[in-house]
């Protein structure tokens, strides 16, 4: 297993992201054309002063997006004339969970401004998070107002929080397949981990973001660490859990079912329990229940980060803000925007392409929460 950098901030993770950020403006431009020559990676290394591998990185992903192709013996190619599409295209973006949390609000920001470079328009039918009490005929009817539209694509978040998720989200898809619409899931596939759909993915990489946010708690002297998470949790949080305990294998403890733990971080007994069953470095799927859980150890009179640590997911602006700051995983919402909006031009122009995943790099941020007092 390599090694993590343990703040996270630093090594070929940031310096990949930067250099495919201005290769991606590169594009965006107009530098490069189909047909061109793309420069090899041990040019692009040498360019950028970093290692084969950091390249491969990139590259990789420019593949991916159906930007460049690399042709066996002769090298990498420039697969797109520009990053405009020459057809005016219009897109619909479904978001049922806007409102939950902050991280699809900037993402969804992101995408509506490359609709000019991209020239596209964008049918909002974003709406909020439903529960179990009710929405169902709003949902329906949103994707139905997409079919009837018939847009060019669906930008879509699958619902979670929810014991009906997975039967509504089955069906608003198998909507769109039947109208033929190319789908870019945001965040998480609608499938639970491990199965895997036939759509686009666009996010981060789950797995290896719990593992850099573990690995952090057992470098900083945590003898096991925990895993907690709400009811009716999404495929972000079930890919998190595979790497939180990748994590503990590494360091030669052995996954637990006593250290995995699903309740509401709001309430006393739950909290206690955990707590007194050995919990005292815990993960959190994400900021939400790392603030609520705070709140929590706070009422039982236990102390962050001296009695138990957290750390979360996402880094809202209220994990900066909390009275013990949380330690967190930064989600990169503009960059999942833009691969966003380029994965789905790539999906359009070239609609045999197999299914991707592409991640953008989250960033680990150390605060109080974990005894840290970083950004």
């Amino acid at each position: 297993m390599p090694k993590v950098p343990a703040d996270g901030r630093q090594g070929p993770g940031v310096k990949h992201e930067e250099i495919y950020r201005e290769l991606q403006q590169q594009f965006d431009q107009g530098k490069w054309r189909a047909g061109q020559r793309f420069p090899t990676e041990r040019e692009l290394a040498e360019q950028y002063h970093v290692s084969r591998p950091t390249i491969s990185r990139v590259v990789n992903r420019l593949r991916d997006t159906g930007q460049v192709r690399r042709v066996v013996g002769a090298g990498t190619f420039v697969t797109v004339e520009e990053a405009n599409p020459v057809e005016h295209r219009t897109f619909g973006l479904f978001v049922p969970g806007l409102g939950r949390g902050e991280i699809f609000e900037p993402i969804c920001s992101r995408i509506a401004e490359r609709s000019h470079e991209f020239n596209f328009s964008l049918i909002w039918g974003s709406m909020p998070a439903v529960g179990p009490s009710g929405g169902e005929d709003r949902l329906f009817a949103t994707a139905r107002r997409f079919v009837d539209r018939d847009v060019d694509g669906v930008f879509y978040q699958p619902i979670e929080r929810d014991p009906e998720a997975s039967t509504r989200n089955e069906r608003i898809i198998a909507m769109l397949e039947d109208a033929g619409m190319p789908i870019v899931l945001l965040d998480s596939d609608y499938l639970s981990y491990p199965a895997r759909s036939l759509h686009d993915l666009v996010g981060i990489d789950n797995a290896r973001a719990a593992f850099i946010l573990t690995n952090h708690l057992l470098r900083t002297g945590a003898p096991r660490v925990d895993f907690l998470s709400q009811p009716f949790a999404g495929g972000a949080c079930l890919r998190r859990v595979a790497g939180y305990r990748e994590a503990l294998v590494a360091a030669g403890i052995s996954p637990s079912p006593e250290f995995e733990h699903i309740g509401d971080p709001q309430s006393l007994p739950f909290v206690r329990e955990i707590v007194q069953g050995g919990a005292a470095d815990i993960v959190c799927e994400n900021d939400e229940t790392a603030t609520f859980l705070l709140i929590t150890l706070e009422r039982l009179a236990l102390r962050v980060p001296r009695d138990v640590r957290i750390a979360g997911f996402d880094d809202v602006k209220y994990a900066r803000l909390a009275r013990v700051p949380l330690t967190t995983m930064r989600q990169p919402c503009s960059a999942i925007g833009d691969i966003a909006v380029q994965t789905m031009a790539a999906r359009v122009a070239y609609p045999d392409l197999p299914p991707r995943t592409v991640c953008a790099e989250a960033e680990l941020c150390v605060r109080e929460s974990t005894g840290g007092s970083g950004a």
